[in-house]
């Protein structure tokens, strides 16, 4: 007899999860509250189906590549590689993502350097003995120059100080990464190759470092909707039971040997929603959040032509309010009026005017793409449409992997291992694919 195995969650995490086991001829149900496909949906705009903002399979090896060309139809995926580009203090740089501190000037990163040498040379006579609590601690060890900025921009990626939030977070934005770039490839990929305290502090464009992989997957000409739409139907094919419920009145009960969820008993029951809907399940800590959702508006504009290569643009400038902006018909399609598809990202905590000002935000956006350079001044869009989102992704505060391993300890313990946390303080879909491989084996 086949294992019984309950997932509660949504989107990639949950359908993953299903996929995984499946293919271990596993009895699989998967317990969902709001959306099914969570960020895998859609929005409906001029009359064709778009991605929630920019959505890829990137940062890829050869074995989360496999799993997911596996997961979803090999035939719909096409590896464009990477393609990101950042602007940073009024200058676009190709093929990279995190702020190009070169765009400040030569001052600022013989600054930046000296104070990197230091600590380089003091490295051969002092350990590092630095206790790390938080985010403002981890960037403590920046150069003061580049600490101020990196700081501020938390503060617009995350509506949240650092000093509030994990170290992880510094993983979670391209603003807020820890290792910087401040030299050209040639020479920071010199420093990394010959020292280990180089190449934990300094970062260079993927393109340049032939150890690193460059797959980024996406169904060209479609969208992630379509390809998850044909996932959700191979697992009721293969006979994966999907139910929706309110997670507020899940009631799980421990014999043992087995999980019961109302009249049924399942082997094993595997969480992959957030810490925050966990809490909810087992009416624990409700009163404190150890997660802050990042609240965002998306503002979709369609436009005759775009001539810009790149998938999208991390704005990592302090002066604009985008976080980024995506061509999204150069990867996904054309609208059903004939037109493409931009895509502007601004963070904004929903209590602020702004937030309710369609106008405010359209003219913001699109004036900050023509500073950017996706499109010219002389260019006019056909449509703008606003969405909001009060919720987007989870960053982890500080006292989240505290609370979280408490937490996974008392359910290890209350349901004697049956009941399995997958996948919460991992913020990447390459990673997640990591840990359940691991998990799993």
């Amino acid at each position: 007899m086949s294992k019984k195995i309950l997932i509660i969650g949504s989107g990639f995490n949950a359908l993953a999860t299903a996929h995984f086991l499946k293919n271990k001829n596993y009895d699989i149900k998967i317990l969902f509250e709001r959306s099914l496909k969570g960020v895998l949906g859609s929005i409906k705009f001029e009359n064709e189906n778009f991605d929630l903002g920019y959505q890829f399979f990137d940062g890829l090896d050869k074995e989360t590549d496999k799993f997911i060309r596996e997961m979803f139809s090999n035939e719909d995926l096409y590896d464009f590689k990477y393609g990101a580009s950042t602007y940073s203090n009024d200058l676009l740089y190709g093929d990279h993502a995190i702020p190009y501190w070169i765009s400040y000037g030569k001052l600022f990163i013989t600054k930046s350097f000296i104070f990197y040498f230091i600590k380089f040379f003091k490295s051969f006579f002092f350990k590092n003995k630095n206790e790390l609590n938080n985010l403002s601690d981890l960037y403590n060890q920046l150069p003061p120059n580049i600490r101020y900025v990196v700081s501020k921009g938390c503060e617009k990626h995350f509506q949240m100080k650092p000093h509030e939030l994990d170290i992880v977070a510094n993983e979670m934005s391209t603003f807020t990464n820890f290792r910087q770039t401040l030299f050209n490839d040639y020479l920071s990929n010199l420093l990394k190759k010959n020292s280990h305290f180089f190449d934990e502090h300094l970062a260079s464009r993927r393109k340049s470092n032939k150890s690193l992989e460059n797959i980024s997957l996406y169904p060209k000409g479609k969208s992630m909707e379509f390809i998850t739409d044909k996932l959700i139907e191979k697992l009721k094919n293969q006979n994966v039971i999907f139910e929706q419920c309110n997670f507020d009145k899940v009631n799980l009960l421990s014999d043992l040997k087995h999980v019961q969820f109302k009249n049924e008993k399942f082997d094993q029951v595997l969480i992959t929603t957030s810490l925050s809907n966990i809490q909810r399940l087992f009416k624990k800590n409700l009163g404190r959040t150890y997660e802050n959702y990042v609240s965002q508006v998306f503002i979709y504009f369609s436009v005759k032509k775009v001539d810009f290569k790149f998938q999208y643009i991390q704005v990592n400038d302090l002066n604009l309010y985008c976080s980024r902006i995506s061509n999204c018909s150069l990867y996904s399609k054309i609208t059903g009026e004939n037109n493409h598809l931009l895509i502007a990202e601004i963070p904004l905590t929903n209590n602020m005017e702004l937030w309710n000002d369609d106008k405010k935000l359209v003219d913001i956006a699109w004036n900050e793409m023509i500073k950017c350079g996706i499109i010219d001044n002389r260019t006019e869009y056909k449509m703008a449409k606003v969405l909001r989102v009060a919720k987007t992704f989870p960053v982890p505060k500080v006292n989240f992997f505290d609370f979280l391993n408490e937490t996974d300890l008392n359910i290890k313990k209350k349901f004697s291992g049956n009941v399995i946390m997958v996948g919460q303080g991992i913020f990447t879909r390459h990673k997640f694919i990591k840990e359940l491989l691991n998990k799993f084996k």
